[in-house]
């Protein structure tokens, strides 16, 4: 059986509940505002997005991203890091302010005040987000979904046909709920499995690279990350106001029972996240196909994963995307964020075509047809109408990715 490497990011979990960037951007602004600095201080959260969306703003409109959480949050940790006095903090400081005086915000007195301030805050925004992303899952919310059959299907269609990997960008138990018995990297006692991650030579597994709802920190400086089956439990997801770790350039880290944010790869750092990287690197070479469901390809550290498995030209595995795009351009003129990140992580410039015909498609037409967008020199085919709608193909997808079908298996059929 052929072994199937599957990325999943966060519009893979929406169709059955769970939140998207946006909804989480929202509710960071709720957290900010409940944390409370002292008179006169600043909401750093609100503060530091504005600058980015002032920044933002002044590029050109064709390259122009948006702000979202994790991109204040890891400006959050720049700004810590800026603020910290010599010698552990960023020298290019001396340049931007010889005197060491905060630029545009109000801080406590003190050599380190800022960077605890900051520090402070950000570990109650990730301490929030835990909470929130297991009391959405809490009681079995995802499995009582209206679509989550779909989403059951779709996986358990898929595991029929390979030995699956899967690493979950995502916090939300679903992609667990829907694959029972895979391996999680934990042993029954809830301690984190390295040995057997590195050793493990069959697949079947789950690896939530970024953290879970699952996940406990050892109290009380969270030194330690556990498994905790029981979501109803009592978790630790942090110390607001205490327990960092030093990461590369004497980056200070929230100690915390996930990673969201900049400065991945230092939080990477962390077990079990450094060993699930590990085995994505490993993984990503052993896999004969790859599917990527619902990724913004908005994780260099993952894109550089496949990116660097994919320069080859020759035994390239296929992959598959499974996107939400009805209004999108074809990817031979596309020139947004996702598309220019789509080619350069896969290797796959234009052309994309839909099998068996010439032009470029127009992509509400190749929803409405069940079609994919297929790069043929380079075996990448884009879905565009949704995640949880791919289960309608799901026998072509399985086909062509296990090379049983040449791309016209791909074409639209209605």
């Amino acid at each position: 059986m052929k072994r199937l490497l599957i990325i999943l990011g966060a519009g893979s979990s929406i169709p059955v509940g769970m939140p998207s960037v946006s909804d989480l951007d929202r509710k960071m602004f709720e957290w900010s505002d409940d944390w409370s600095p002292a008179p006169g201080l600043e909401n750093y959260y609100r503060a530091v997005w504005k600058g980015v969306e002032q920044y933002y703003f002044a590029s050109p409109d064709s390259i122009k991203p948006s702000p979202n959480f994790e991109k204040v949050l890891g400006e959050m940790v720049g700004l810590a890091h800026w603020m910290t006095p010599p010698p552990f903090g960023n020298a290019l400081r001396q340049l931007i302010s010889p005197t060491g005086a905060p630029i545009g915000m109000a801080f406590h007195e003190g050599r380190y005040a800022a960077t605890v301030g900051i520090n402070d805050q950000l570990t109650h925004q990730l301490v929030k987000l835990a909470q929130h992303m297991r009391e959405l899952c809490k009681g079995g919310p995802v499995t009582r979904h209206c679509r989550f059959s779909e989403y059951e299907a779709l996986f358990s269609g898929l595991r029929k046909r390979f030995e699956l990997g899967v690493f979950n960008l995502n916090y939300d138990n679903a992609a667990l709920t829907a694959l029972p018995g895979a391996f999680a990297g934990f042993d029954s006692n809830g301690r984190f499995s390295a040995a057997e991650v590195h050793e493990r030579t069959t697949w079947d597994f789950v690896y939530h690279l970024h953290g879970s709802v699952h996940h406990k920190l050892e109290q009380p400086f969270g030194n330690r990350i556990d498994w905790f089956a029981e979501l109803n439990g009592t978790f630790f997801d942090g110390h607001v106001g205490n327990s960092t770790d030093t990461r590369s350039d004497n980056r200070a880290f929230p100690k915390t029972s996930l990673i969201a944010g900049g400065f991945k790869l230092d939080q990477l750092l962390a077990e079990p996240f450094l060993s699930f990287y590990a085995a994505l690197i490993r993984r990503v070479y052993e896999a004969d196909a790859i599917l990527i469901g619902g990724y913004g390809f908005g994780d260099m550290h993952v894109n550089r994963a496949l990116q660097n498995r994919l320069e080859a030209k020759e035994s390239r595995p296929p992959v598959a995307v499974l996107t939400w795009s009805p209004g999108a351009d074809p990817m031979e003129f596309r020139s947004d964020e996702w598309g220019r990140k789509l080619a350069v992580t896969l290797h796959a410039p234009t052309p994309y075509r839909e099998p068996g015909h010439t032009s470029p498609p127009h992509i509400a037409d190749l929803i409405s047809r069940g079609g994919f967008e297929v790069c043929s020199p380079h075996r990448v085919a884009i879905w565009h109408a949704g995640f949880l709608e791919a289960t309608r193909r799901l026998d072509a997808i399985a086909d062509w990715l296990d090379g049983a079908a040449q791309d016209a298996v791909l074409a639209g059929t209605s």
